[in-house]
């Protein structure tokens, strides 16, 4: 897969020693958010996710850095709404935790981030949008690293961390 080689040109599996998002540590990190220097890359992941993408869609869901610059392409690829999940309401302005599109009970969203390793930042997402009632089809990442098995909502992926390495 031309997006495997791509990714492991720009050696985005870093060994050593880490703190992961969920507050865990690893032996090695994958550096997703080096691939979204690379246009061409990242157009790659953006293809994929079309791919992959619930067609019944009707918005298109993300948080923080990795994430949401891929759920942006993705979003205007398909022509669909972006919903743009906030880390914290902010403590100034509107207050706002979603911002742009705020999906309703009528919306289907799909949630997209860059890598999956204990779902803490989908779980996040999944809990910010459950108060817009709309209903979420399923989480999509570029690399699982992690066991998405158990997870509340269906994650599906592009590729697995034992790709790349």
């Amino acid at each position: 897969m031309k997006l495997v080689k791509e990714l492991r040109k720009l050696e985005i599996v870093k060994k050593g020693k880490f703190i992961l998002t969920s507050g865990k540590t690893s032996d090695f990190y994958v550096d997703m958010k080096k691939a979204l220097g690379y246009p061409k890359v990242s157009e790659l992941i953006c293809d994929e996710f079309c791919k992959l993408v619930d067609k019944r869609a009707t918005c298109v869901a993300s948080i923080g850095y990795g994430g949401l610059p891929l759920a942006a392409r993705v979003s205007l690829k398909l022509k669909l709404p972006l919903v743009v999940v906030r880390e914290k309401p902010r403590g100034h302005g509107l207050k706002n935790l979603i911002d742009g599109y705020v999906p309703t009970k009528k919306d289907k969203v799909v949630v997209i981030d860059d890598v999956f390793t204990t779902g803490t930042s989908m779980l996040h997402i999944v809990k910010a949008l459950s108060k817009t009632k709309a209903r979420i089809l399923a989480g999509y990442v570029v690399v699982n690293r992690g066991d998405m098995s158990k997870f509340k909502i269906s994650i599906k992926n592009i590729l697995s961390i034992d790709s790349l390495t």
